[in-house]
């Protein structure tokens, strides 16, 4: 190689290398600070019940948006300490909480009656559950993937999503078989790899939700194509 050919390749090398970090850099600084219409949209739904009951609700006191099964868990213990423990909350089975979420509340059994308070009135109950729910807005789209996507979705799950959830330091259930995933898709208990996930803040939800999708892109926009638009 000539002296003009190797100073040549050197040349081409070192701007490969600045493109390169040139554009890592520019992914890092790009990360956004608002929601987007997916999580308006579950942020909506959330606090529909208690605006409409005239609660107060606070349009800044979510961290990410959750599962139907974290929301569950999530919920009863809001509903646990909003009452001192006098009432319990019980989400519905999975397969029914599609249109939203589905429960009942029952004073718990070793309260003595003398300590129920303002628990008698149902009015009271349900400004509290309302008032839970609304902190935890769910993302509901699995139920909404069109049975001609599923196949998608499932290579996305075992082979995108889960890889990309553990390299960012997060727990993932067990990817079932191709035949078990459409069946509880069928059921109306799709798998979430999303269920385990934790983050510490808003910002760090809005970076793992961009860089770790829940759906690829084409579903995403099938589903997007058949529910009203969010600003």
């Amino acid at each position: 190689m000539t002296s003009r050919m190797r100073r040549l390749a050197i040349a081409l090398s070192t701007t490969l290398v600045l493109a390169l970090v040139s554009g890592c850099s520019a992914a890092q600084t790009t990360s956004r600070s608002a929601p987007d219409g997916v999580e308006r949209a579950a942020l909506a739904e959330a606090q529909l019940p208690a605006m409409r009951d005239g609660i107060p609700i606070a349009l800044d006191v979510w961290t990410q948006l959750w599962t139907p099964i974290q929301a569950a868990s999530q919920v009863q213990s809001c509903v646990s300490r909003g009452s001192g423990g006098v009432l319990e909350f019980r989400a519905a089975p999975l397969a029914q909480q599609s249109n939203g979420m589905s429960y009942d509340v029952a004073t718990e059994t070793n309260v003595s009656l003398g300590v129920i308070g303002d628990f008698n009135d149902d009015r009271a109950v349900q400004r509290l559950v309302d008032s839970c729910i609304a902190l935890y807005p769910v993302d509901r789209r699995l139920w909404l993937v069109p049975e001609h996507d599923r196949g998608a979705l499932y290579s996305y799950d075992a082979t995108v999503l889960r890889r990309c959830l553990v390299a960012h330091g997060q727990q993932v259930p067990r990817v079932p078989s191709r035949v078990r995933f459409e069946n509880l898709m069928r059921a109306s208990a799709p798998w979430n790899a999303y269920d385990l996930v934790v983050v510490k803040d808003r910002a760090a939800w809005y970076a793992l939700a961009d860089a770790c999708p829940v759906l690829p892109l084409a579903v995403a926009g099938d589903i997007a194509s058949e529910q009203p638009s969010y600003p």
